[in-house]
């Protein structure tokens, strides 16, 4: 009877103690100093593998790649021609199914800036000569192009559109059927929102079917809050509109910001920042994605006077990862948030970069996949790129363990709107 009880108490004791961490192996440098080390994002192969597609901001300005190898990084190469000009201010942006890839950016070599596109077929040996994607059917200014790709493998590309006094702004989509031969009209995804989107602030874009959502912040007389637009007809028209916050963020200068989500289950699970404050913080929202409401507003890991941006997120099921940049430690670093149950017990801020090199290390940028999480980012005195993969690994050294609770409460602790309040429970071993 003894024995029983004991097996019993530890098969009930067993969720509570056991569960997943990270294990880092050592970080390795990909890019450093001629072979450029500006703005890096990652993405995987068919195999798996990681390539890792930078701007050489160097003159004469490029964007160069790098694959793994097996053992490291194969030297970096161009990946675009001499004289397309991409600019220095935004992009490179990526998207990859297996091994189809493309790549968009803003190329100066036209009158007006531009959105081209490149892509390959073969995990990124070889790319396409270049491809306009934005329109010019009149003279228009064209800029922070973003991509996503469908379950066939064609790409979605959106952009922001000016006219030539840097008025009317306008987040437009453009889609195509055949692997980015030919795209479709362009189509304004913000033509329902009230006033316009920030002119200054990149969208994002997720792809499920033919519906297409659009992350974007607005403008409203400096209210600078974030909205989420929805097409269900392949980017034909976008119908629907929200605004997935309400903060009130009022702010007479660019924010800089782009908001970036995830599918989990019948969700948009999405970061972005937050000034509203008088702080910038990495913000955590939830939205459906048939009605497009929020359910709630998260700080990730709220500091006082540390200023966080640029937030990135990759998931595989519940299984989330979040990275940004803040300046807690008098300096920039870029830091992990992470948990395998959804928003349950969702970690605070740790750094992941290499802690044997002083200075800024900032523009990070990650994807996770099989268990494996990939990361990448600028280290400034270095010059470089650098590269960490870890591994999820099972231990029972639990220390804290956190749950929210919904609490009913319309508005959090610093007074700012929430429609639906969390409070965080935490049991301590």
């Amino acid at each position: 009877m003894f024995t029983q009880i004991k097996i019993i108490f530890f098969l009930v004791l067993c969720p509570i103690l056991s569960f997943s961490q990270l294990n880092f192996n050592n970080h390795i440098t990909v890019s450093s100093g001629n072979d450029g080390f500006g703005r890096p994002r990652i993405a995987l192969d068919a195999n798996n593998d990681p390539f890792i597609v930078f701007r050489n901001n160097t003159s004469p300005k490029t964007i160069r790649i790098s694959k793994w190898n097996g053992n490291g990084f194969t030297s970096p190469y161009d990946i675009i021609t001499t004289g397309i000009q991409p600019s220095s201010q935004d992009g490179p942006e990526i998207a990859a199914k297996g091994d189809t890839i493309y790549i968009v950016f803003t190329s100066s070599a036209t009158t007006h800036s531009s959105i081209m596109m490149i892509r390959s077929f073969d995990g990124g040996i070889t790319f396409s000569d270049t491809i306009r994607v934005s329109e010019n059917d009149s003279p228009q200014i064209c800029r922070m192009g973003n991509i996503a790709i469908n379950e066939q493998g064609h790409p979605v590309v959106s952009y922001m559109k000016n006219d030539l006094s840097f008025s009317l702004a306008e987040q437009m989509v453009r889609t195509s059927n055949d692997f980015g031969t030919t795209f479709g009209t362009a189509v304004s995804s913000t033509l329902n929102s009230p006033d316009d989107p920030c002119d200054c602030c990149k969208a994002s874009l997720l792809v499920n079917g033919d519906n297409i959502y659009v992350l974007f912040r607005n403008n409203e007389n400096n209210k600078r809050n974030s909205y989420v637009s929805k097409s269900s007809n392949y980017g034909a028209s976008f119908d629907q509109i929200n605004e997935i916050d309400d903060y009130d963020w009022i702010l007479n200068s660019c924010p800089s910001s782009v908001s970036r989500g995830v599918f989990i289950d019948d969700s948009l699970l999405i970061v972005k920042k937050s000034g509203a404050t008088g702080n910038n913080e990495i913000v955590l929202t939830s939205i459906s994605n048939v009605t497009l409401d929020y359910s709630y507003n998260l700080n990730i890991d709220e500091i006082p006077n540390v200023n966080q941006r640029y937030p990135e997120i990759s998931n595989s099921s519940d299984s989330i990862f979040i990275v940004w940049q803040d300046d807690r430690n008098g300096g920039q670093n870029c830091f992990l948030s992470y948990s395998f149950e959804g928003i349950k017990n969702l970690s605070t801020g740790i750094s992941f970069t290499d802690s044997s090199f002083a200075g800024p290390k900032f523009n990070p940028h990650l994807t996770f996949k099989n268990g494996i999480l990939h990361l990448v980012y600028i280290d400034f005195l270095d010059s470089s790129i650098k590269y960490v993969r870890a591994y999820v690994s099972s231990t029972t050294n639990i220390k804290e363990i956190e749950y929210f609770v919904p609490n009913g409460v319309n508005f959090d602790i610093l007074g700012r709107k929430n429609n639906h309040g969390f409070n965080k429970l935490k049991l301590l071993d």
